[in-house]
């Protein structure tokens, strides 16, 4: 299919925000649709790989959940070491009867963009490769339609142009719309400021079945390990892991060697043995990379999910909106990027026709009306957002607390790290910290 003169919705970015976003447009009977990647090709790494229960629910909308749940490990909770001892963190089974998905889905993001791609193809929708989009203009004969400009100079007509193009979104940048931490924070001096993820082949099992979830917290770091789907990786046992990086600049594309010294640093080397169960046989040897990277932990929100182009005279334009890392990025902690942008391209699929049903059969009702279907589509996910940014950085600052003493109102002293054991002790013994974790993980609450 070659780039058509003019579409009614353009999709710029073709990962798993662009491709739901089409499904679900598609499923409200919104098929004048075109997608664009910069990529030659689908991406085959792995990236985010969790799934929690909102999300698998919003997938199931558009008929992909069943397929995704089948391809991943069924995760029923986490284990976590705070450096004295283990405590279950959080217990996915509470969900039950409140949700089909009462557990984590553990899947490579590669493994879940072929779902998606392969009902996107089902339903006839093309998606165009390479297509790089540079710019956006108003076009000077309707103006309710956007002249979206591509690398290779040729142009498509848009009434509604959706940016689904990532952190560094050209889309964002076009339309005019910052992007910053909502709280004004600089991790530079954070503790966990960066750190490095990979996907693993160990020589021996790690201290955790394969259904396991294992966090060790030691001094102003932490080490996770989840388990990765054989299916997925031709049979083999693929662990992901994520360690902070408390000093120096970690490489793009970590070695071996350099996750195998974080490893022996920061994980399941510091547990005492007598804590770890008997079957392990430590220590814990990296045999193969599949795949590695470095990332940084800070967040970021766009001001605005929903705008319109503004034309010279100072009027309003076409339609711009903004899903997945192009409208907030935050911390990887607790795994909420990925679902968090695929409920903002499911729940668009309806506001969108909304606004569309309106514009067709309001002809002389005022724009603001019009427009109020994506207006509220846009506070949503924007409150949604914030709520998830908050809930990462409060998770990873419990994280980054120090094992020294700090004094309060000069008078009062407190290990933090001391602290937390006891939190998570007092959490253990009552089942409180388990149920709500799992609660605020699932995105259940706040979808």
């Amino acid at each position: 299919m070659s780039l058509p003169r003019r579409t009614e919705i353009l999709i710029v970015g073709a990962g798993p925000t662009g491709l739901a976003a089409a499904l679900s447009l598609h499923k409200q009977g919104c098929t004048d649709l075109v997608i664009v990647d910069e990529t030659l090709a689908e991406a085959h790494t792995s990236r985010a790989i969790t799934m929690h229960a909102a999300t698998l629910a919003a997938m199931d909308e558009i008929g992909c959940a069943d397929e995704i749940v089948a391809a991943g490990i069924k995760a029923t909770g986490f284990k976590i070491w705070d450096g004295l001892g283990f405590h279950p963190l959080a217990d996915f089974d509470v969900l039950a009867g409140h949700t089909k998905y009462p557990f984590l889905s553990l899947l490579p993001q590669f493994a879940t963009e072929r779902v998606l791609a392969k009902q996107v193809a089902e339903q006839g929708i093309d998606v165009l490769r390479p297509v790089k989009a540079v710019g956006l203009k108003v076009n000077s004969e309707d103006s309710e339609f956007t002249d979206v400009s591509f690398e290779d100079g040729r142009i498509i007509q848009a009434r509604y142009v959706i940016g689904a193009d990532g952190a560094k979104s050209s889309i964002r940048e076009a339309a005019g719309i910052t992007y910053k931490d909502p709280d004004g924070e600089d991790t530079e001096n954070s503790e966990l400021r960066q750190a490095v993820v990979a996907d693993v082949i160990f020589e021996n099992e790690p201290p955790a079945a394969p259904t396991d979830c294992l966090f060790v917290i030691s001094a102003e770091n932490i080490f996770l390990c989840l388990p990765l789907p054989p299916s997925a990786y031709e049979g083999q046992q693929v662990w992901r892991i994520a360690i902070g990086i408390p000093i120096g600049v970690p490489p793009h594309a970590p070695d071996t060697a350099f996750l195998q010294g974080v490893v022996d640093a920061f994980g399941p080397a510091i547990i005492p043995s007598s804590s770890l169960p008997p079957t392990f046989k430590g220590p814990l040897k990296i045999a193969k990379t599949i795949w590695s990277s470095r990332f940084r932990t800070d967040s970021a929100i766009a001001s605005a999910h929903f705008t319109r182009l503004r034309t010279d005279a100072g009027g309003e334009g076409g339609v711009v909106l903004l899903i997945g890392d192009a409208a907030h990025k935050q911390s990887p902690a607790g795994g909420q990027g990925m679902n968090l942008g695929l409920r903002d391209a499911v729940f668009l699929g309806p506001a969108l026709a909304a606004h569309i049903t309106l514009r067709t059969q309001s002809s002389g009702s005022p724009r603001e009306a019009i427009d109020e279907p994506l207006k509220r589509w846009a506070d949503n996910r924007h409150e949604q957002a914030l709520k998830v940014i908050r809930f990462t950085k409060a998770l990873l600052k419990s994280i980054g607390w120090k094992n020294e003493i700090t004094w309060y109102y000069g008078v009062l002293p407190v290990n933090l790290v001391k602290l937390r054991h006891w939190i998570l002790w007092l959490g253990d013994i009552t089942g409180y910290m388990k149920k709500t974790t799992a609660w605020n993980l699932s995105g259940l609450l706040n979808p």
